[in-house]
């Protein structure tokens, strides 16, 4: 296909989508210092639907039955996610967290195979084992056999959101984009401000750190990927807007080496390029859908 300059900046768009992911982890592992998860989460969703009912008023509007039911359903996977994501980034390191997040990407053809009820091809399971052994390297210490509770935590998220990718492929269609995202937005806030409101502190004093990160992942990593997605994700293949999203982990862990001192050995950044090979390989082996 004749690569178009329309093309070239989706394709650039989406990788600024990928950078803004990955240096989030290191944010919100910082923020979380001075604030609860749930409450920083809250607020990020509420702040993030606020501002895209107000660039897609029109749109937005364009509310069903259907679409607040399909909407909801997809925004508990994305609940489950960010919940497990950002508590375990409490107990694990931004890189380890983006890693370990992306390996989503391997697990979508797995529960394809299996809501198809057919068996996973043998790509799928070559790298499903190359995941695991990268995964068993990044996480789980040398002599031991238990996965660290961080990173295990951040694997539930990767399986929520392998289960909100499957599941958008098959509602999203269904609805206007900004109706269906706004409805997943909203979910996600109002559930995680009451759980914040009644199970943990109300912060005495809204430091620099959360406040900062509160508004980069509700403006930038929230509405503005959101909508840079539904917009430009059309004038590439999917196939070549996976692959530059696979370039969020890679993000997340220069930004914790730069940014947060975090700090691999060899036995960290074999599993990581493993994992990082994984998901290449899953995307490159998958057929379009």
């Amino acid at each position: 296909m004749r690569r178009t300059h329309r093309q070239t900046q989706a394709e650039l768009g989406m990788l600024l989508v990928a950078f803004i992911w990955g240096i989030t982890f290191v944010l919100v592992k910082n923020a979380l210092a001075d604030i609860g998860p749930y409450l920083f989460l809250g607020v990020r969703f509420i702040l993030a639907f606020i501002i895209l009912a107000v660039i897609s008023n029109d749109t937005i509007k364009m509310l069903t039955l259907p679409t607040l039911r399909d909407g909801a359903w997809l925004g508990f996977f994305l609940l489950i996610g960010y919940g497990f994501q950002t508590v375990g980034l409490q107990y694990t390191t931004a890189a380890n967290a983006g890693f370990i997040t992306g390996l989503s990407v391997v697990l979508v053809p797995l529960l394809y195979a299996a809501l198809n009820r057919t068996l996973p091809t043998t790509a799928t399971m070559g790298t499903v084992i190359l995941a695991a052994a990268g995964l068993y390297l990044l996480s789980v210490p040398a002599g031991s056999f238990q996965l660290a509770y961080g990173d295990l935590l951040v694997l539930v998220c990767a399986c929520a959101f392998a289960c909100h990718i499957v599941f958008v492929d098959r509602l999203s269609h269904q609805h206007h984009s900004s109706a269906i995202t706004g409805v997943q937005i909203l979910f996600v806030g109002i559930v995680c401000l009451l759980l914040g409101l009644l199970y943990e502190p109300f912060p005495a004093v809204w430091t620099k750190n959360a406040l900062v990160a509160i508004f980069i992942t509700a403006v930038f990593a929230t509405t503005l990927a959101f909508l840079l997605q539904n917009s430009l994700q059309h004038y590439s293949t999917p196939t070549r807007i996976a692959i530059i999203l696979t370039a969020e982990p890679v993000f997340a862990a220069m930004a914790g080496y730069l940014w947060a001192g975090e700090t691999f050995d060899l036995r960290s950044i074999i599993g990581a390029g493993l994992i990082l090979l994984a998901m290449l390989l899953s995307v490159l082996t998958q057929r379009h859908r």
